[in-house]
């Protein structure tokens, strides 16, 4: 590729960025969840954070990336990550 080419591509995606599509999705049961926050504190993405009342909502569903750290250090068990194939994915 030569370096003509490569600036075009790096222009392209400046105008025209890729949408990521999200590999997970995340339940939450609310009247599990006592709102302790410790899944958005660390969630990578940005996915969740807390409502008004406290409890936690998925604000953006699509930074999902499916890592499951929340399910999986949640105390009360109350976020659970599905995996989201692609073709289930509506553009």
């Amino acid at each position: 590729m030569d370096e003509l080419a490569a600036v075009e591509i790096i222009e392209r995606e400046k105008v025209h960025p890729k949408h990521r599509l999200p590999r997970g999705h995340v339940t939450i049961f609310p009247n599990w969840c006592k709102g302790c926050g410790l899944c958005v504190e660390f969630c990578p993405t940005g996915v969740l954070k807390q409502g008004a009342d406290g409890r936690v909502i998925v604000a953006h569903p699509e930074k999902c990336t499916a890592c499951r750290w929340c399910e999986l250090h949640c105390p009360d068990f109350a976020i659970f990550v599905t995996d989201v194939e692609p073709e289930e994915v509506v553009q």
